[in-house]
């Protein structure tokens, strides 16, 4: 018997945009920092590459994922 699967494009689900993209990345940079022991602040991303534009724009978004990433819940 043949039985047909729905392929991942038939799903609803949209892709991330460009500035998600980004905002995870910054977030992902700011755990690993973080977790290192450096200092999360504008002048240390702006050492990673991170412009002072996209720094403005995205840091409060990319804060509050690291937050909410970082935090594990044990039940």
């Amino acid at each position: 018997m043949i039985r047909f699967q729905a392929s991942p494009a038939d799903t609803a689900t949209p892709l991330p945009t460009c500035r998600t993209a980004l905002i995870d990345r910054m977030a992902d940079e700011m755990r690993e920092m973080a977790f290192a022991g450096q200092a999360v602040s504008p002048e240390t991303l702006a050492e990673r590459g991170w412009s002072p534009a996209s720094i403005k724009r995205l840091a409060p978004d990319a804060v509050a994922r690291a937050r909410r990433q970082s935090v594990r819940r044990l039940s």
